[in-house]
């Protein structure tokens, strides 16, 4: 089979990237722990006094920003020690000031626009701008606005912020700083004591890795098929990636059709054209190339912890200057040309972008 060229991806217009030139860096949660560690005093943490120094400087130098993604929520809250969640939400909080990715869901969205524009020949004006990066876990779910002080009536902030007796400026710093605090505790997550009362009320700290659980299931089911006919393994690309489409994208792209008035055969006239129009979007190419890698292993058992891999790598790489991550996806990835295609530099080791940093 001749080696894949380049696609020419449908980079999403509309996806506003810093215009400060600030560089991207993301790290996934092994690492963070890992600067956690070297932060604490851990007895494994001085490999990492290094890094985290380095990483310290370039946050405070302004020229590079750290972001979170949801993701890395999601993972906290599958750390049930609260004492480990603080350390590792301590580092987060002060290296990446709770700068977080847009939502993977609105990522794809946009790429979807920009795929179909690009097939049909023509613009989009009727989709609003959106920041890649925002601030804190509402951005990281694809809202907006933020903490607000709110009564039956609706939004009351300006009218508590006139009628404070401490005077407006007063009343900003009382609400950034309650902004603050919600923001520290959405990614440490509750202490001990504070669990009972915020399970009465509803609260359920596996929902996120129940998700990813019930994904998982789906992939283990998949990999049954496969091996229940054999003759589609030779075409486990256009299998996962036909799949990926049918289940995460449709939808989108339906919604996008009747928006323009269009009709799905007007872009669909075969296999190769589903093909092209899933490879130039960049998270859905690095969600199928690192789902078809992990389904070429007939030994693998899916766990949610792939699903959060695989998620978090599908909107980091495109989009970040650097990733960190770990071996065997870095390893898929530059196999597949994927981080030069993307001119993104993807490590394994927190050394390797102490290094990076010192260019």
């Amino acid at each position: 089979m001749a080696p894949r060229q380049p696609p020419m991806y449908a980079w999403p217009g509309h996806l506003v990237r810093p215009r400060t030139g600030q560089r991207l860096v993301y790290l996934d949660l092994n690492h963070w722990i890992s600067l956690a560690k070297a932060a604490t005093g851990h007895r494994d943490g001085d490999a990492y006094q290094p890094a985290l120094t380095a990483v310290r400087a370039a946050a405070s130098s302004g020229l590079y920003l750290f972001p979170l993604s949801l993701t890395h929520y999601m993972e906290m809250a599958g750390i049930r020690d609260p004492r480990q969640r603080a350390d590792i939400g301590d580092v987060m909080e002060k290296i990446s000031g709770f700068t977080t990715l847009l939502s993977r869901t609105h990522i794809m969205r946009l790429e979807v626009e920009a795929a179909l524009d690009r097939a049909l020949d023509i613009t989009s004006p009727h989709l609003a701008d959106i920041d890649l990066l925002g601030h804190g876990i509402g951005h990281a779910m694809g809202m907006r606005g933020g903490l607000s002080i709110r009564s039956a009536s609706g939004d009351v902030t300006d009218e508590a912020r006139a009628a404070s007796p401490d005077g407006p400026v007063a009343f900003d710093l009382m609400l950034a700083n309650a902004r603050e605090q919600l923001e520290r505790s959405m990614l440490r997550g509750p202490t001990d004591a504070e669990v009972p009362d915020l399970k009465a009320n509803g609260w359920d700290p596996t929902a996120a890795r129940r998700s990813a659980e019930n994904r998982a299931e789906s992939e283990r089911q998949l990999a049954k098929r496969l091996d229940d006919h054999p003759k589609y393994w030779n075409r486990l690309r256009d299998v996962v990636q036909a799949r990926y489409m049918s289940l995460e994208v449709i939808d989108m792209l339906t919604q996008a059709l009747l928006d323009r008035g269009k009709e799905l055969a007007e872009v669909v006239t075969g296999r190769e054209s589903i093909r092209a129009f899933a490879d130039c979007m960049p998270s859905a190419e690095i969600h199928t190339t690192l789902t078809t890698a992990a389904h070429r292993n007939r030994e693998k058992s899916w766990e949610s912890n792939d699903i959060f891999d695989i998620d978090a790598l599908s909107i980091a790489v495109p989009y970040c200057d650097i990733v960190v991550t770990e071996r065997y996806a870095s390893h898929v990835l530059h196999a597949a040309h994927l981080p030069g295609w993307m001119q993104t530099e993807v490590v394994t080791r927190l050394k390797d972008l102490t290094e990076w940093l010192d260019r």
